[in-house]
């Protein structure tokens, strides 16, 4: 498989719904305990609530690649 030259995946989605955090869990992704660690992310997160999404159902999540 070629080499993407990435480090990890990201994204961020509903924590709850089952097509949602759980299916992206599944396939290898884990949730950032800490977002504000990560300043893109973060960002998103704080539009999306902004934008009128819960804070407590969204979540960032990432997927390391080899």
């Amino acid at each position: 498989m070629p080499t993407t030259g990435f480090a990890a995946l990201t994204l961020t989605t509903f924590r709850d719904v089952p097509w949602n955090a759980p299916f992206y869990a599944r396939l290898g992704f884990s949730e950032i305990a800490e977002p504000e660690e990560h300043a893109r992310l973060n960002a998103e997160l704080e539009k999306e609530v902004a934008e009128g999404l819960s804070g407590e159902q969204r979540v960032a999540m990432i997927r390391f690649l080899n």
